[in-house]
């Protein structure tokens, strides 16, 4: 795993996307943040982040057509992406993983660590989970 990992955290709850940054910062991750799917593909497409976290609803283009068009391209199809959602029973197609929002921090932190090494569990984890 890169030693700053960068991180492209795509959500409309401003809230959310503060907390989110913050516990990703604290990992030791470069956050870019967008507030809706059409913002977050063009920031995913110009900085070609390390994961991408996005949200299911929001509005101009929801986190599945996000999810969509960054399989579409060349590069970013690799790119690990996590879909999270406050909808419970929710399954994440196309081999994205899904994150309840529940405010289970440690969860999504130990998430975020497992995308990152390409879903390999390991020791390191362990101090997370």
């Amino acid at each position: 795993m890169n030693s700053h990992p960068r991180v492209l955290l795509v959500d409309d709850d401003g809230d959310l996307l503060e907390v989110y940054t913050l516990v990703l910062e604290d990992m030791g991750c470069v956050v870019t943040t967008a507030r809706d799917g059409q913002e977050g593909l063009a920031r995913a497409l110009a900085q070609r982040p390390d994961l991408i976290i996005t949200d299911l609803n929001m509005p101009r283009m929801n986190g599945l057509e996000l999810c969509q068009r960054l399989r579409e391209d060349e590069f970013l199809r690799f790119v690990p992406r996590i879909l999270h959602s406050s909808e419970p029973l929710f399954r994440a197609p196309y081999g994205e993983v899904f994150l309840q929002k529940d405010g289970d921090l440690a969860g999504f932190q130990y998430r975020v660590a497992l995308s990152l090494r390409g879903g390999r569990d390991g020791p390191e984890l362990a101090s997370v989970a």
